[in-house]
């Protein structure tokens, strides 16, 4: 097998061997090595630097199959597919190792440790036993976070080609075996062969992905693996919708080299991520093209006519049919309310039963109509006024008396009806034009600023006064979900006075979003305002933040004038809902990986890093404060008596009676193995002593099974002018520490 097939395990080897190293016994020498299944050395270090002991002679050369006993170790690891731990006669060394199956039980590459015989007391069976799921863990977070780095990258780019351009070039670069290349899919699944991106060389790579695309032929592309893990395709798709595949290609030189199963993961993770990074980008290229072509609609409207005004040609419309039929009155319904000098009237759809106008607008035909009205003989004409792409309103006349109007005097008025609405639909093209320009600028603008943050109250602010500025309300809120309980609280709110509010999810603007998972667009007809606790308003728009599947907030718009926004308001904040979204999910998966880095994940303790930061802090600000180190006496006879679970249950318990026994403030941590520690920031020494045995205490009588630990305490003043330091603190208490294991354990000693 290629050493190029272990690039990433090498990487990945190199990357976690700092905290395989941590893990070794101190003053222990010994020689850490990894080699691929054929033997070949691909990375080794020494343990313990400066101490290599007796371990000379070790023929261990990178990219070379050492000779010996190491080779014969390598050899019978990789044919029982077993931990082997050998020693020789007349050798004074130990030797161990472990193989690296894959999910198929291939073996992959071997992991050897050789130490001494004679400075080696530990079990280096259990100690080996350790070390691959360690790797498979440091595997997992290099892909996890290379999957991150990827997806944050493409964020950075609106423009498609721009996208996939980064995207395979970073998959290559991870992947280290062959290439990437992506092809485009069209709404059936099919490849696009001339719609194709390869990080391949243009001469020989065009070639080698047209020929693996022509044996697809129609066929819909779906994740598979072909010529014996040479070839990896995975499709994108976004809401069921396909939009490229990822393909994985092995030139013909590289005949010993294959992909394996993690690849198959990692490419399917990143397509997975990927998409919606990707249909922002297709989306955005399809609003540039789309804002392109109104924009040029526009022109050509311009030469056609002379004047788009369309509170001109309205006006011109609502007077030249009563000069044409005096018995009718006319009436203009729009969809929309212009900013217009003629009487205009907002279609309304809340009526029980269907008015003549929204019968025509919903039918999208001429409609006449006669009917008794008080006893009076009506006739209503409501025509809708017809643009290419859709009806903007109704043009309604109206007569009270019962007339008779010939199919061309109907023709007529509807003429009107069409002249009014591709009149209507030429000036809303033409601002629509100029609104998807500034939302473009916008959604990228708004892009920009939440990917500098990571702060959740930096990203609500944010987003709330971008929500304000962008739509001019008078109220803009952000309000999360409750878990566990059916009401939303107001995180952020343009008016501070409702900030940390409750609305119940049963109301009804919010049990519509939850029931149907979209967003809401609500307006009053001038009847009153709307049924809302939170605040009277005439006009509202919801948008849910959809977080795996599951609503975690709602993006929250007001106004309290009638009619107040728009269906392009609607949509534009629909795309606000997405990106806030996405930066407040990134957000919170900071801070929990914040926390995560400074917490032990056994015992839920802070880490022996995060214990020295926080020392080192108290000694430059506090007057004086108190250590406590902690061993749990006889915890090596436990794991040998119980064994490693049990061992890790009595760690996990002691840990919680520290964390009962503390206050807030004080920090407890995992100092290494069944070793914690407690300081205690501005806490004299009696009362840490005191702290120290009510520990001890509760560890004796609450512990199952039952153990006892010894404690070591150390204390500081800054009133007695010695120049203190984390170390020296820590050296105190150890000492301490120390003096009470050899004094009889289940005791506190006072350094």
């Amino acid at each position: 097998m290629s050493s190029k097939m272990l690039g990433k395990l090498e990487t990945v080897f190199s990357y976690t061997a700092h905290f395989i190293l941590q893990s070794w016994p101190e003053k222990r020498p010994g020689i850490l090595f990894l080699t691929d299944s054929g033997g070949r050395v691909i990375n080794f270090m020494e343990m313990q630097v400066g101490q290599s002991g007796d371990l000379g002679g070790l023929d261990l050369m990178l990219h070379s199959v050492p000779s010996g006993n190491v080779r014969e170790l390598i050899e019978k690891t990789a044919s029982t597919r077993e931990i082997t731990v050998e020693t020789w006669e007349g050798d004074p060394k130990l030797y161990g190792a472990i193989p690296l199956r894959e999910y198929d039980g291939r073996i992959r590459a071997v992991i050897g440790i050789v130490t001494s015989q004679a400075e080696f007391d530990l079990d280096l069976f259990a100690y080996m036993r350790g070390l691959e799921p360690m790797i498979r863990m440091g595997y997992d977070a290099y892909i996890q976070h290379a999957t991150s780095q990827i997806v944050m990258d493409l964020n950075l780019h609106d423009s498609t080609r721009d996208l996939l351009e980064c995207l395979i070039s970073q998959i290559s670069e991870i992947i280290q075996k062959g290439y990437c290349s992506a092809v485009k899919l069209s709404e059936n699944g099919q490849c696009i062969p001339h719609e194709c991106m390869t990080t391949q060389a243009a001469e020989y790579g065009t070639s080698q992905i047209s020929q693996i695309l022509l044996r697809f032929g129609q066929d819909a592309l779906t994740p598979s693996v072909l010529d014996g893990n040479r070839i990896i395709v995975v499709p994108i798709s976004h809401n069921y919708t396909p939009l490229y595949a990822l393909i994985l290609h092995l030139p013909q030189e590289e005949a010993d080299v294959f992909y394996d199963e993690r690849d198959v993961a990692f490419l399917q993770e990143v397509c997975e991520k990927a998409s919606s990074a990707l249909w922002r980008a297709i989306s955005s290229d399809d609003l540039r093209r789309e804002a392109g072509k109104k924009d040029l609609l526009y022109q050509l409207m311009s030469k056609i006519q002379a004047s788009i005004d369309v509170n001109d040609v309205l006006h011109e419309i609502v007077t030249s049919i009563p000069s044409l039929y005096p018995q009718l009155s006319v009436e203009l319904f729009l969809t929309v309310e212009p900013n217009a000098t003629t009487p205009v009237k907002q279609l309304s759809f809340q009526e029980t039963e269907p008015t003549t106008s929204t019968r025509a607008y919903l039918e999208g035909r001429l409609i006449v109509e006669k009917r008794e009205e008080d006893e009076q003989p009506v006739t209503v004409i409501a025509a809708p006024l017809l643009g290419k792409q859709g009806i903007y309103g109704v043009l309604q006349v109206t007569s009270d008396q019962r007339v008779s109007l010939s199919q061309h005097e109907t023709d007529y008025i509807a003429i009107l009806a069409d002249t009014a609405g591709t009149a209507f639909e030429n000036a809303q093209l033409y601002q629509q034009s100029r609104n998807l320009i500034r939302e473009l600028r916008l959604i990228n603008e708004m892009a920009r600023q939440l990917n500098r943050s990571l702060d959740l109250k930096e990203i609500l602010d944010f987003v709330t006064t971008m929500m304000g500025a962008t739509f001019d309300a008078e109220f803009c809120a952000i309000l999360s979900k409750v878990p566990g309980e059916e009401r939303f609280d107001v995180l952020s709110s343009s008016q501070p006075e409702y900030t940390g509010k409750t609305v119940l999810a049963n109301e009804k603007p919010f049990q519509e979003i939850l029931q149907n998972k979209q967003a809401l667009l609500l307006a009053q007809p001038g009847a009153g305002p709307l049924p809302f606790s939170l605040l009277p308003c005439g006009s509202l728009m919801g948008v849910p933040l959809i977080v795996e599947g599951e609503i975690s907030g709602v993006l929250l718009v007001s106004d309290s004038r009638y009619h107040f926004f728009s269906f392009d308001d609607y949509k534009l904040l629909e795309i606000f809902g997405q990106h806030a979204s996405l930066a407040m999910t990134n957000a919170v998966l900071h801070n929990e990986m914040e926390r995560m880095v400074i917490t032990d994940n056994l015992t839920g303790l802070y880490t022996r890093r995060h214990l020295n930061e926080r020392v080192r802090t108290s000694l430059e600000k506090d007057p004086y404060g108190s250590l406590i180190l902690i061993d749990i006496d006889y915890f090596k006879t436990v794991n040998d008596t119980f064994g490693h679970q049990v061992g890790d249950e009595v760690l996990i318990q002691v840990s919680n009676l520290i964390r009962h026994s503390i206050r807030d403030s004080d920090i407890a941590a995992r100092w290494g193995g069944e070793e914690l520690a407690v300081y205690l920031p501005r806490v004299d020494k009696s009362t840490a002593h005191g702290v120290a045995e009510r520990i001890r205490h509760c560890v004796e009588q609450e512990t199952s099974p039952r153990v006892t630990i010894s404690c070591g305490l150390a204390k500081w003043n800054k009133d007695l002018g010695l120049d203190l330091s984390v170390e020296s603190l820590f050296h105190q208490a150890d000492i301490a520490l120390y003096e009470a294991k050899n004094s009889g354990r289940n005791q506190v000693v006072l350094a």
